[in-house]
């Protein structure tokens, strides 16, 4: 099993198309219920991430117009480096493309609308630094 050198956590943000508020609606007593479209679009975050072995999700939450969710990537000995300075992590980037095409497919389906957009274009990622912050994003996704 390779050495991991180091694990960087980041604050990933997706949001649906023109911020459509499509998966989920807020019931009488304020708390926010997935609908089939959310709910396909948890089950798809959870079975991407399976086909990354260095790459796991950690807190995520949906709200009516976005999935955001905490993903480290643990970078080993045999990976290297996962980006160039500046840049988006390739490991990342390759993740949420592939989330965005299944979840979009699936959604796609059930709605009759296929090849139409779901997803705004790319996406939101945070470094997120240190520990303190990492306690932090995940206090405030576990309240949601």
């Amino acid at each position: 099993m390779p050495t991991v050198i180091d694990t960087t956590y980041y604050l990933v943000k997706l949001y649906a198309y023109n911020h459509e508020e499509i998966f989920g609606d807020n019931t009488e007593n304020r708390r926010f219920e997935l609908n089939g479209l959310g709910q396909i679009a948890a089950d798809e975050w959870q079975r991407s991430a399976k086909a990354y072995t260095n790459l796991k999700l950690d807190k995520w939450a949906i709200w009516a117009n976005r999935l955001e969710g905490v993903v480290s990537l643990r970078e080993t000995a045999s990976t290297g480096s996962y980006s160039n300075y500046g840049s988006k992590p390739r490991l990342l980037t390759s993740f949420v493309a592939s989330y965005k095409a299944a979840a979009a497919k699936r959604i796609n389906l059930l709605r009759n609308t296929p090849g139409s957009p779901l997803w705004q274009r790319g996406y939101q990622e945070r470094f997120i630094p240190d520990n303190m912050i990492l306690k932090r994003v995940q206090q405030t996704l576990e309240q949601l």
